[in-house]
């Protein structure tokens, strides 16, 4: 796994990059950012074996600089735009996580002639009724010291061993602390403000995008519903869905080589 700095219209841009193969870009999530834990992500390395990795942090992450520009989905969405060009993408298969997932849905619908193939892990961006996408930034306030709810919203097994790696109550240090600060910070910037976490538009645009795709949902989602996996599927034109039981939200953390290889099967 290599990470270089990449210059984006006078931003500096965190890149990580492993692999061979198809080129892939990946759009990283709320707790899969490279950086976060010590160790590699196995998710990523499993992808990794089979395709060639691009995954830029969003503004503000895992350190790229923090963009004050940056208000909406769309602003985001033009950013990563500018991304591309910087890395002399013209046309990519794009794999989305959570707000990564959102984006990717985003920049497909709107910029369809720069995705080839479309992966959706755990996406946000939808308003679908009765199935609100859960208040993450309410479950990430302490509780006597603790983000318990934080955790179970975002795994199967909020209490398990990986849950404590990827979001651990404790911090080993203020540079990881900030990272964790800066990450919410980014976040907050397109999805705290209301709409939450969805573009009322983005479920009447989906047809737009006429590759195929494949959207990926832990069956045990407690931040985005399962019913949103199939709204994204009914509104894409060439969709096929994998519900993988027993996962919650960060799906691509508790099974990785599951979910690497669905997606290179659906990618080759």
């Amino acid at each position: 796994m290599s990470l270089r700095d990449l210059d984006v219209q006078g931003r500096t841009v965190k890149v990580y990059e492993a692999g061979a193969g198809n080129p892939v870009l990946y759009l990283h999530g709320i707790a899969d950012m490279h950086g976060l834990v010590e160790e590699n992500c196995a998710f990523h390395d499993a992808l990794a074996a089979q395709c060639h990795v691009i995954a830029p942090a969003m503004p503000g992450c895992v350190g790229s600089d923090e963009d004050n520009s940056l208000e909406s989905i769309d602003d985001l969405r033009f950013h990563t735009l500018e991304v591309m060009d910087a890395l002399g993408i013209d046309k990519i298969d794009i794999v989305g996580n959570c707000v990564g997932g959102w984006l990717a849905a985003e920049i497909a619908v709107q910029n369809p002639e720069r995705v080839g193939k479309l992966v959706l892990i755990g996406a946000s961006g939808l308003f679908v009724s009765g199935e609100q996408i859960g208040d993450l930034f309410m479950a990430v306030q302490p509780l006597n010291g603790k983000i318990d709810d934080v955790r179970h919203m975002l795994f199967a097994e909020g209490d398990g061993t990986l849950a404590e790696e990827w979001i651990p109550d404790q911090l080993t240090g203020k540079e990881q602390g900030m990272l964790r600060y800066k990450t919410f910070r980014c976040i907050a910037r397109f999805g705290f403000k209301p709409p939450y976490f969805y573009d009322q538009k983005l479920i009447d645009r989906l047809y737009r995008f006429k590759g195929k795709s494949l959207v990926i949902w832990g069956g045990n989602d407690s931040f985005v519903p399962p019913s949103h996996a199939t709204a994204y599927a009914d509104g894409l034109s060439a969709a096929s869905v994998e519900i993988i039981d027993g996962c919650g939200h960060t799906v691509q953390l508790e099974a990785p080589d599951a979910v690497a290889e669905k997606i290179t099967g659906f990618l080759s």
